[in-house]
């Protein structure tokens, strides 16, 4: 759900802590819970954290909590009157932690507090730094803070509190970044909006401002920066059509893609491949991707492709927090409604999660113990440090209930991670029943060509086998779990799993010597209900197998217990060996280099081959297939040549500035290695754009150079 106006002035926040109290030092160690079992907290309404600086330890997750604050003890800076009663975070996705995890801010109320890494208290901020100037640290400075105040950019030495003004935007009255925003990850670029209608970024070290967007009295929610300092806009408004749910804008403000067809929680990162990602509560998508409602969706900003990582129960809300580049994403949960357990309590009820963001695995971490018991301050607001080895956030624990604390009460508590350690063991779930499913079952749908085997080794006495490209049986069952049981021999083939509509992997199935009810793949610690496993013919082998033979003999499914992971795939023994391929250099000639729109040839011994393509009418565009797992594009580069959008299986992948002050013939201008070998295409488009520097808007095509197989 979207924050309001009055989230935003009145940020404060809530959440975590859990159970039994640990008591003494901060603990610095955690440990996890992976499977899905309904977990409820202990003397839900009784229980108390430990004093200010005291820790606890989740009983039921493992997670040791520290308590940072006692905001009942403290007086106001801003009022002088006590108590302050409201101390957390000031949101999810900008980091209260500075570079170096030295430094932690937290918002009092309605100004900040200055604490250590460990989370002792250093000092009132000045209260020029206050809730609504989104105070950001500086990526290379660990001391710099950047905030706003009326129409300018200032930073603050936050050891000093010396304070100066980094730029002046006198053509607005004010400036803002829509409260949510942290600073891009170069350390350079804030995306911030003029008098809440021109949107532009920012470049701090170069002190230059891009060309701006006006929103043209659309209303908007909020403002992000990607990695690469794209920018998106959350409209207020849901649907399909410009200006609704969130769209993409590149560097220059200029339209990209629609992401998302409505507004919602959400944190932008990068994942390990390099891929641009938004992470993103789709509880208010109207056409929500299958088997994901509620869900928490990872969504590559390249080409809006989105990817289910988990599911919620409808009676959860979330926030949602993204440390850099590290493979994880962390969300919170809460129920609006003021749930008291067991009583209507789910799974992830309450609780902190990390989640992988290949959707493998949820790892959960502790219940947060705050009480709806207001409107606004009792909301987990998780926010992680930029490395994710710390989080801080804020919980009332239902002190309002139990000691009559004021009505906007919360205190701050933390979470350090440490390095990265192997989950705990689970607590014991319940006893699992597993249910034996025959292959011609009345729950088992057959697509594709299909044929029967009598064999006494099958369970049940018989099986189905399919080679035809695109054949595929889908189990659906009611549990947590099931797996796939098959037949292994030296001419099966490689098959695709799907779970759920999501794409788990390929499963090669060749064995030498055969081998009867293997069991070929497992997905467990599914949230219980309905769910379908889907295993498709490839129409590929490897190079050992004489055939591409898949076979179905039975399915297994679970209900009750799970394991401590959230899938587990089981890949058969002796897999095909990736191919190495061989170098090859490919002329703009070949047959395999298509082009469309408007190219001219040019003739010139500089050129690989003698001639090369030039091009520099919007649209037009050249492709390159090839089977191998790299390719480099070879152009010349000159004053007047412009900037290109490189994809790679129809993936963007960037815009590439092909301008040069001195003429570079056969210039490698981009590369893509580490391909997943198989048959990939590079496309190069004409955008019909320039630098300052170039006097044109060319785009020259030389040749290609790849690593894989010859072309046929």
């Amino acid at each position: 759900m979207i924050r309001s106006q009055f989230d935003r002035t009145a940020k404060l926040w809530m959440t975590l802590a859990a159970l039994v109290l640990l008591a003494g030092t901060a603990q610095t160690s955690f440990a996890q819970v992976t499977n899905t079992n309904v977990y409820a907290p202990a003397n839900y309404t009784a229980y108390q954290p430990p004093a200010k600086g005291g820790s606890y330890t989740d009983a039921v997750f493992g997670s040791a909590v520290k308590r940072l604050t006692d905001s009942m003890k403290m007086t106001r800076t801003d009022t002088g009157t006590s108590p302050l009663a409201t101390i957390g975070p000031e949101y999810s996705t900008m980091s209260p932690f500075n570079s170096d995890n030295t430094r932690l801010i937290l918002e009092h109320f309605a100004y900040f507090g200055l604490y250590d890494g460990a989370g002792n208290y250093l000092k009132d901020l000045p209260l020029d730094v206050n809730a609504t100037s989104e105070p950001r640290w500086s990526r290379s400075d660990p001391n710099v803070l950047y905030y706003l105040r009326g129409n300018q950019l200032k930073q603050i030495n936050a050891g000093s509190d010396a304070i100066s003004v980094v730029h002046t935007f006198s053509e607005y009255s004010s400036i803002t970044g829509a409260g949510e925003s942290d600073i891009s990850v170069d350390g350079n670029h804030f995306v911030l909006t003029g008098d809440k209608r021109q949107v532009f970024t920012y470049d701090v070290a170069k002190g230059v401002k891009s060309p701006t967007f006006d929103v043209a009295g659309h209303s908007f929610d909020s403002l992000y920066i990607s990695p690469s300092n794209m920018v998106t806009i959350t409209w207020l408004s849901n649907g399909a059509s410009r200006y609704q749910g969130i769209e993409l804008f590149d560097q220059n403000m200029n339209f990209v893609r629609q992401l998302t067809k409505s507004g919602g929680h959400m944190d932008i990162a990068q994942d390990t491949n390099g891929d641009e990602v938004l992470l993103w509560t789709n509880s208010n998508d109207p056409t929500p991707i299958p088997n994901c409602n509620n869900g928490i969706v990872k969504i590559r900003l390249a080409d809006a492709k989105q990817t289910c990582l988990a599911q919620l129960d409808w009676s959860l809300a979330v926030h949602v927090s993204a440390p850099d580049n590290n493979g994880w994403v962390f969300v919170e949960t809460y129920a609006p409604s003021d749930i008291i357990p067991p009583t209507g309590w789910k799974t992830y009820t309450d609780e902190f999660l990390q989640v992988k963001l290949d959707g493998s695995e949820v790892r959960r971490l502790a219940h947060h113990r705050s009480r709806p018991l207001n409107g606004y301050t009792y909301m987990p607001k998780i926010s992680t440090s930029h490395d994710g080895t710390k989080l801080v956030f804020g919980s009332n624990f239902g002190l309002q209930a139990q000691l009559g604390n004021p009505t906007e009460y919360s205190d701050a508590y933390m979470i350090d991670l440490g390095p990265s350690v192997a989950p705990a063991p689970d607590p014991a779930p319940a006893p699992a029943t597993t249910t034996l499913v025959q292959q011609d079952a009345s729950g088992i749908a057959y697509a594709g060509t299909w044929m029967n085997n009598t064999n006494g080794v099958h369970s049940g006495g018989s099986a189905k086998m399919a080679m035809d490209l695109g054949s595929r049986v889908t189990f659906t069952f009611d549990g947590t779990g099931a797996t796939w049981i098959g037949y292994m021999d030296e001419w099966s083939g490689i098959a695709r799993v799907t779970v759920d509509g999501i794409a788990k992997g390929e499963i090669d199935t060749y064995s030498s010597p055969q081998k009867a009810q293997a069991r070929l793949y497992s997905v467990t610690g599914l949230i219980a209900g309905s769910h379908t496993l889907t295993i498709e013919t490839t129409g590929r082998r490897n190079a050992r197998s004489g055939g591409n033979w898949i076979w179905i003999d039975a399915f297994e499914s679970v209900s009750g217990g799970t394991t401590a992971t959230a899938t587990t795939t089981t890949t058969a023994p002796q897999p095909a060996p990736t191919p190495t391929g061989a170098p090859y250099h490919v002329e703009q000639t070949a047959a395999a280099v298509k082009f469309t729109g408007n190219w001219m040839s040019n003739t010139n011994g500089v050129h690989s081959g003698g001639s090369a393509k030039l091009a520099m009418d919007t649209g037009s565009k050249v492709s390159f297939t090839f089977t191998g797992d790299a390719v480099t594009w070879i152009a010349y580069r000159d004053m007047w040549s412009g900037i290109a959008r490189v994809s790679i299986d129809g993936v963007v992948k960037g815009d590439i500035d092909t301008y040069s002050a001195t003429d570079v013939p056969r210039s490698k201008m981009y590369t893509a290695s580490g391909l997943p070998w198989g048959t990939h295409t590079i496309s190069i488009e004409v955008l019909r754009k320039r630098s300052a520097s170039s006097k044109g808007s060319w785009i020259w095509v030389d040749a290609f150079d790849y690593n894989g197989l010859a072309l046929q």
